[in-house]
């Protein structure tokens, strides 16, 4: 969308307040704002109350315009259900270069900030820093907790909120109003405007913060509106830690005893007494002060060393007259040991020469080794040929073997068959004796038949027989 510019006027400075479901706060922010000479230009991140409706009222009287985001932005409409705090503070960044203003301010809508200056309100305030030739300013934040549950719309902040004290550490640095200029908010989550060249400012401008009024708003604000939208991506990035460690049934009320009263004149004494150029020169001064410290650690170290160096001299001055006293023994025994050396060079001299007549008699060696050798290689070969011919003696002794196994099978086998042939003719001469033994008994029977009354008795009948039988 295109983004109405504020009025032309001589010094302009315009705060650019984000804010979601601020009802009860965001028509005296932005008042406040319009009556510090500061114009408005407001980003309704889908406040579902009546925020925008608070805020219309004040449109054309010093606030710019009210633009719903992301509808109005050109950011994706997932938006609308996130705390898309990246992508409010890179709309901030393009209204920053868009919009006709000297100055601006990344601005919360729960915030009140004012001049370190009671005399000057914050545009004059911030005129005289751009005359001075800065292009930043940082701010000093007092969270404002409610101590007791009495808060509610319309209600005077300064006389209900009564005590405060210093931001969070993580949420101390407020580099947050600049002159224009491309600018990066988005790097450091909104805490500073990192711009090219910067100068900040020495004196801190104040900011009041009121994000918690009472138990109510507060249970609202961080366990439904704040927690369950926060984008998972940012917290990664250590973002929205304020709130962590609060559970339900927290309590949002403070002891006043725990805070401190609050007095705009002590804390703007303080601001100008103890500004950034202050707290450079003392952080400068912690600097001596350790390098110091380290030097005065350093001399006791060196004391130290000093003391042993001074004790280790005189150790030493002992040591070198020992070393003398050795010197001169060792010196003694060089000379020994020259004497040695010399009759050592002329054994060696001798060893030398015994060398020479031995390399003579290596040398005939060699050539006798050479002869050796010569023959070696002569009886190598007549080796070789006796190698042969006894390979052919081998291979004859071979088939005269196998001839000789032949001719023994030949003749165990006639072996055999004599030994068979001669146990054949005992077997005949033993069946011979016996049929001779039979025949001997056979003829004795027969004599003795022949010879006996019965066969004679019996002749006539066996004639019979015969020629009956034809024989």
């Amino acid at each position: 969308m295109t983004t109405p510019n504020p009025q032309s006027v001589s010094f302009a400075v315009t705060a650019i307040v984000a804010a979601y479901n601020e009802e009860d706060i965001i028509g005296l922010c932005i008042s406040h704002l319009i009556r510090q000479g500061v114009s408005v230009y407001l980003l309704d991140h889908g406040s579902t109350d009546g925020t925008a409706a608070e805020a219309r009222p004040f449109l054309g009287k010093g606030l710019i315009a009210i633009e719903r985001f992301p509808e109005e932005s050109g950011f994706p409409a997932e938006d609308a259900q996130r705390f898309a705090w990246a992508h409010i503070l890179r709309r901030k960044q393009e209204l920053a270069q868009n919009l006709a203003s000297d100055w601006f301010i990344h601005h919360d809508a729960d915030e009140f900030r004012e001049s370190p200056w009671p005399h000057r309100n914050l545009c004059q305030a911030i005129r005289a820093v751009d005359q001075a030739g800065y292009n930043a300013i940082d701010f000093a934040a007092f969270d404002f907790p409610p101590t007791d549950d009495s808060y509610r719309k319309g209600h005077d902040l300064r006389t209900t909120f009564r005590y405060c004290e210093p931001v969070c550490g993580f949420n101390r640095l407020q580099i947050n109003a600049w002159k224009k200029s491309p600018v990066d908010l988005v790097s450091s989550g909104g805490h500073e405007a990192i711009i090219a060249e910067r100068r900040v400012f020495p004196i801190r401008f104040l900011m009041r913060h009121y994000p918690i009024r009472n138990q109510a708003q507060g249970e609202r604000k961080v366990l439904q509106e704040r927690r369950a939208r926060w984008d998972p991506a940012e917290r990664a990035r250590g973002w929205h830690v304020q709130y962590d460690g609060v559970e339900p049934g927290h309590s949002f009320i403070r002891d006043p005893s725990t805070l401190t009263a609050y007095d705009s004149i002590a804390i703007r004494l303080q601001l100008l007494l103890r500004h950034r150029g202050v707290e450079e020169l003392e952080g400068a001064l912690d600097s001596v002060k350790r390098d110091l410290a380290s030097a005065q650690r350093e001399v006791a170290i060196r004391s130290e060393d000093l003391a042993w160096f001074q004790r280790e001299w005189g150790a030493s001055n002992r040591e070198q007259e020992q070393a003398k006293e050795e010197r001169d023994t060792l010196a003694r025994r060089a000379q020994e040991i020259e004497a040695e050396r010399n009759v050592l060079a002329q054994a060696l001299g001798d060893l030398q020469a015994q060398r020479d007549s031995l390399a003579l008699v290596l040398s005939d060696v060699q050539a006798q080794r050479d002869s050796l050798a010569q023959s070696l290689n002569n009886l190598q070969v007549q080796h070789d040929s006796l190698a042969l011919a006894l390979n052919d003696v081998q291979a004859q002794r071979d088939s005269l073997a196998r001839t000789r196994d032949d001719l023994q099978g030949q003749h165990d086998l006639q072996g055999r068959t004599l030994h068979d042939l001669r146990a054949q003719h005992d077997a005949l001469v033993r069946r011979s004796d016996e049929l001779g033994t039979y025949q001997v008994r056979l003829q004795a029977r027969i004599d003795e038949l022949v010879t006996s009354w019965s066969w004679r008795a019996t002749g006539p009948v066996r004639e019979i027989l015969r020629r009956l039988r034809g024989y």
